[in-house]
């Protein structure tokens, strides 16, 4: 059972969601064609750019860590080497000789007093994973100078590592080949550690102590001239010239050490680059394929956005959630012929979308109304423009055709439209009575018929100076009892509840309202306040009609499939199709003895 409720609940949502991107679907449709249309003349117009490529290796340091024994030390071999190595490629000083060594000032991209700095950019440094390997990429406009860049920063990089690993050891070079008067140089030879820890000279300076001081304890009891003494300062002079020798090889052999002649480079450039044949920018298929996934995914992202901040009134869950009021049906939006009534599509033979529309407000309004002491409402909306005159005559012409006596009343004296709707005269009207009726006697002469049996229609007559004060009469009062009096239904099309309070004159006496919304015009909070004001006055408000309703969702589609199943579907003639037929011929023919929902 709950798998059953998720699956309902999933459902939904993802109607709700087709259904919202098929009401904004120009919106959807606006942002798609706008990033195809951006991204395709950024793409075919932007100047192609093309990719140089050189590939290098970098070997770990060879050699101990330090680059001689005892000296100032540079590491090898560190966790971050790489990485400084990476930093190193693209550091301003490898730029700035490669931007003079290629004399690049001649090109508008980089010229300029920093035009070096303009290579950080193109240049980009990748590094192949799981190797020593790294790509040193160059982007430019032109193919031949890509290469040479990449070439160019391959060679300085390789040139300025070398220099490094020399840098240190070229100090120590130039002090071990400065010579000291006073015999200090072959003091600070005689110190260097690679001279004091060499284990040869160790042993002979142990034997050169030995012979000294054998050579003092002798001339203790010698003579200077007695052999044994002559022969210990023989052998101690060797040992000394030994120690000598000993200590001029190794100074040697650092010297050849620190003049880099036998030091190798373990930077080495694999492969050049060479000039690319195509172009990697604009990647035209790839930009095109891309604003048609990203046009997509933006557009509906718009139509959501569109939805969410959309404050108007459109479908059934707008006025339930938004609103808070009972729905009452949808009236598609129609091409009135100017030639025809606005209610034309109810008293012709086939059925419409428009008539089972109607058809079905008819209904929803007989429902709202059990209950009610009397079956009289007025028919209002917000603002001016909203179609309540429409809806309200064409709801009286369904209701007529029931069999029920209509009487359908234009109540807006300022600006009335309800003979446009029902194609008959204005000359007389509510005004009249209302200014000098003197009984319901003289109402009479002022009611019209129309086309619509069993529908009878009170114009507004010509326009009063004072409408207001003209619906503040007890006349009006008398008018309203005597039209209760004389027929069954009693529908006042009253002005709309912004920017006068007419509407409220009328809700005095009449205390239902159908109140009608445009499709997609009107914002919900003027609309709240306009069923706040009513309610505040004592009118109920029976429900909400949206009016002017346009195709492109699946909700509205619902309506219009429910409404004709409704009353025409298999299972209306399953159920009795007699009873079916008879409604079709009492629309058409309406007889007085028909009754209705509410019993009349």
């Amino acid at each position: 059972m709950n798998d059953n409720n998720n699956d309902n609940e999933l459902e939904f949502d993802l109607t709700y969601y087709l259904d919202l991107i098929l009401r904004r679907r120009w919106v959807a449709l606006s942002v798609f064609i706008s990033v195809v249309i951006a991204t395709a003349l950024y793409t075919f117009n932007a100047r192609p750019v093309f990719q140089a490529q050189s590939l290098l290796v970098i070997e770990k340091e060879r050699g101990n860590n330090t680059i001689y024994q005892g000296g100032p030390t540079v590491e090898r071999g560190n966790d971050d080497y790489y990485q400084t190595q990476y930093k190193l490629l693209k550091s301003e000083a490898l730029l700035k000789t490669v931007h003079k060594r290629l004399n690049l000032d001649r090109y508008p991209e980089f010229a300029g007093v920093y035009g070096y700095r303009k290579l950080i950019k193109p240049v980009a440094i990748a590094p192949v994973p799981r190797s020593r390997l790294v790509y040193v990429k160059v982007d430019s406009y032109d193919p031949l100078l890509a290469a040479n860049i990449a070439n160019t920063v391959a060679n300085v990089f390789i040139e300025q590592n070398l220099s490094n690993q020399l840098f240190i050891s070229k100090d120590v070079l130039n002090a071990l080949q400065s010579e000291k008067p006073g015999g200090q140089s072959r003091a600070i030879y005689e110190s260097l550690p690679a001279v004091v820890n060499n284990t040869l000279i160790m042993d002979l300076k142990r034997e050169s102590a030995k012979l000294q001081s054998q050579v003092a304890e002798a001339s203790g009891h010698y003579t200077a001239k007695h052999p044994q003494v002559l022969a210990l300062n023989a052998n101690l002079a060797a040992v000394q010239s030994q120690i000598k020798v000993e200590t001029d090889k190794v100074i040697q052999s650092l010297k050849i050490d620190l003049s880099g002649q036998l030091m190798g480079n373990n930077i080495r450039l694999i492969d050049a680059a060479m000039p690319p044949l195509s172009p990697i920018k604009p990647r035209k298929m790839f930009n095109m394929l891309l604003s048609v996934i990203g046009g997509l995914v933006l557009g509906l992202f718009a139509a959501v956005l569109v939805e969410f901040i959309d404050q108007t009134v459109r479908t059934q869950e707008d006025v339930e959630n938004k609103l808070g009021l009972p729905f009452l049906g949808i009236v598609p939006l129609t091409r009135q012929n100017k030639e025809q009534t606005a209610y034309n599509h109810l008293i012709l033979q086939e059925h419409s979308l428009i008539s089972e529309s109607i058809r079905n407000l008819r209904t929803m309004v007989d429902f709202a109304e059990v209950g009610s002491k009397t079956k009289s409402l007025i028919v209002s909306s917000t603002v001016q423009g909203e179609g309540k005159s429409y809806v309200g005559g064409n709801l009286a012409a369904a209701i007529a055709q029931t069999g029920e006596k209509v009487l359908i009343v234009d109540g807006d004296l300022r600006r009335s439209n309800l003979h446009k709707v029902f194609r008959v005269s204005n000359a007389k009207g509510l005004s009249d009575f209302l200014g000098g009726g003197r009984s319901t006697e003289d109402l009479q002469p002022l009611i019209q018929p129309t086309d619509v049996k069993n529908l009878s229609i009170l114009t507004c007559g010509p326009r009063p100076p004072n409408p207001a004060e003209l619906l503040n009469t007890p006349r009006l009062s008398a008018f309203l009892t005597w039209a209760t009096t004389e027929y069954d239904r009693v529908i006042i099309d009253c002005p709309p509840m912004f920017p006068i309070s007419d509407a409220l004159l009328w809700g005095k006496y009449i205390k239902n309202c159908v109140f009608v919304a445009a499709f997609g015009k009107t914002r919900v909070p003027l609309i709240k306040t306009a069923v706040k004001r009513l309610a505040t006055s004592g009118i109920k408000i029976l429900g909400a009609v949206v009016n002017m309703s346009k195709f492109g969702g699946l909700s509205y589609s619902y309506y219009g499939y429910y409404q004709y199943n409704y009353n025409y579907g298999p299972d209306a003639d399953a159920q009795g199709g007699e009873k079916t037929r008879r409604r079709k011929k009492a629309d058409l023919k309406p007889e007085p003895a028909q009754t209705t929902v509410s019993g009349k």
